[in-house]
């Protein structure tokens, strides 16, 4: 790097990741700084795509949410009925279906 003024960056990590990197970087034959800057200088981040969603749509989808907890409710308050069962079983299947679709929507198509 020559004679360019350094600097320092602070990371947060555990300092079981702090002790792995030391010793990596040891048995590697450098120091941890060094080995953070060849790892970083040489990574090709891949950006995250935002994907853009109309506002009205996660207002549905919550209301849906909401609607889907009321059946919940219901069918976990009659118990005994066989009716129930099948209806927390597709609750349940409706939930997963929507919490996917979410994760997509905070995201992007990496989420999953």
């Amino acid at each position: 790097m020559g004679n360019k003024k350094r600097t320092f960056v602070k990371i947060q990590c555990s300092e079981e990741q702090r002790d792995n990197w030391k010793a990596k970087a040891g048995a590697s034959g450098v120091s941890l700084s060094e080995m953070l800057r060849i790892a970083l200088d040489e990574s090709k981040l891949k950006s995250r795509q935002r994907i853009v969603v109309d506002p009205n749509l996660i207002r549905e989808l919550a209301r849906i949410g909401n609607n889907l907890n009321q059946l919940a409710r219901w069918a976990n308050q009659k118990k005994s009925a066989a009716q129930a069962v099948e209806v927390v079983s597709h609750l349940s299947a409706i939930e997963r279906e929507l919490s996917s679709l979410r994760r997509f929507i905070e995201g992007g198509p990496d989420a999953d």
